[in-house]
């Protein structure tokens, strides 16, 4: 954001044809985030099919809103940085691609590790939501975690919960199948075979597997597991279901006494289910903190983390768990309620402090009469060291009745940091055209596309 803290508008002075060469590009594997259905889609793919789609943006006022993405421009091999997030996130580009700081748009090649940017708070609902049976919603969240659908072998669901073998009994009989139940003593787990209600011959498949296979699910392994695209068009209540089954496969939610605080997130050997994961709960108001857990021999497993009282009470209530981890979560916030929430885990960037200290200075207000106001203990200048809540920020822009720092204060931005910066060689990359507000998110991360009424300069 330039010095008023609004987003750039550049449809009024676009550069000419020369100047697009400097614009920044994004990789062909850059998941791009779908206003239309909810979905995040390779920016390859979306060159490929060659169309027109909604994409989620940034207005003036820092609000999400929806613009057509008009075009994707391929640009060639170009070098290619790769961005990481405190938060897990990581965004792959050339040195010209701009990311969103309290002081504006600042290509990659002007970024430090430690300097904050800006990515969504939340995520609306996508413009075309679309319906799923609850059935469907809740199988599909149990075989994504503890389903096996492997290419000549009998679909399986295993689980020591017996709510979850239930849940998963009951949702079958939507596909006319009746679940068989094998118990594995030895193992402690039980598993349920869901065989086909007919004779399978050539051409006839078990229901299940054709519509796992339709969702591009049947024959995956753990590692390459992800959400479909149809769970990113339902509606936000059927979102929540689907999280509250999944969580209950391989999520985990309790208190740790010894750290006096709440644990809850998801863990998988697929990357991308994770980042799938996390860009659901954004729909719920939840942010997620991914983090890698590595052992020797074995694959990299990611964590999804969900951290701080308020983000886990809204997970807690508007989300919850199936089954046994359900109790847990009830527990849990038994222990969450009495705690007062961290406002340093959702901070503006300290630089804000840079406009206040110029509205006092016009409105002729001393630091100790604005401290005063702001009902803290007079300090000198050790308030400008760190960063506001948002809580506090809105106070300060009431006080001062600032309205672009109110908008800072309420925005949809949530300001992450950059934790690492590497070179990965060149690569093909593309540019995007996007009408109004050249603004897009890619990878989860706020980027700067090119409004599309500049591609028609001459």
């Amino acid at each position: 954001m330039p010095s008023n803290f609004r987003q750039e508008e550049r449809i009024g002075n676009c550069p000419r044809l020369f100047e697009l060469c400097e614009q920044g590009h994004l990789t062909a594997s850059t998941r791009i985030l779908r206003a239309d259905n909810g979905s995040d889609v390779p920016l390859g793919t979306l060159f490929s099919s060659g169309e027109q789609r909604l994409v989620w943006s940034v207005d003036g006022e820092m609000r999400m809103v929806a613009r057509p993405l008009t075009d994707v421009v391929p640009a060639g091999r170009k070098q290619v940085r790769r961005v990481r997030l405190a938060s897990g996130r990581q965004v792959e580009g050339t040195d010209h691609l701009g990311l969103s700081t309290i002081d504006g748009w600042v290509p990659i090649r002007d970024l430090e590790v430690g300097t904050r940017v800006a990515i969504p708070r939340w995520v609306p609902e996508p413009a075309n939501t679309a319906a799923m049976p609850d059935p469907e919603v809740v199988l599909l969240a149990h075989m994504i975690g503890d389903g096996s659908c492997v290419k000549r072998q009998p679909i399986r669901y295993a689980s020591i919960d017996e709510e979850n073998l239930a849940a998963v009994t009951a949702a079958a009989t939507h596909f006319g199948i009746t679940a068989v139940r094998d118990e594995y003593a030895a193992a402690r787990v039980t598993t349920l075979r869901l065989p086909a209600p007919y004779r399978l011959t050539h051409g006839k498949r078990n229901p299940i597997a054709a519509w796992l296979d339709d969702l591009g699910l049947f024959g995956l392994r753990s590692y390459e597991k992800f959400v479909p695209e149809p769970v990113f068009a339902l509606p936000n209540q059927k979102v929540a279901l689907f999280l509250n089954h999944l969580w209950s496969t391989d999520g985990s939610v309790h208190w740790n006494p010894k750290g006096r605080q709440g644990r809850i997130y998801y863990a998988s050997t697929s990357r991308r289910l994770i980042d799938d994961v996390a860009q659901l709960l954004l729909r719920l108001d939840i942010h997620g903190r991914i983090k890698v857990v590595s052992k020797s021999g074995y694959r990299d497993c990611w964590h999804l983390n969900i951290d701080g009282v308020d983000n886990q009470l809204t997970f807690i209530d508007d989300i919850g768990v199936n089954g046994a981890r359900g109790r847990s979560a009830a527990a849990l916030r038994t222990e969450l309620e009495p705690i007062t929430s961290n406002t340093n885990v959702d901070t503006v960037p300290k630089q804000v402090w840079d406009r206040v200290r110029g509205q006092l200075a016009a409105k002729g207000i001393s630091y100790r009469d604005f401290q005063a106001a702001m009902g803290t203990r007079f300090c000198g200048a050790t308030m400008w060291k760190h960063a506001p809540s948002r809580h506090r920020l809105e106070k300060a822009s009431r006080i001062l009745e600032d309205g672009d720092l109110w908008a800072v204060a309420t925005s949809d931005l949530f300001w992450d940091r950059i934790v690492e910066i590497s070179d990965l060689g060149e690569q093909e990359v593309y540019g995007c055209l996007v009408a109004g507000m050249p603004s897009l998110v890619a990878q989860g991360t706020f980027v700067l596309g090119l409004p599309a009424v500049c591609c028609r300069m001459v």
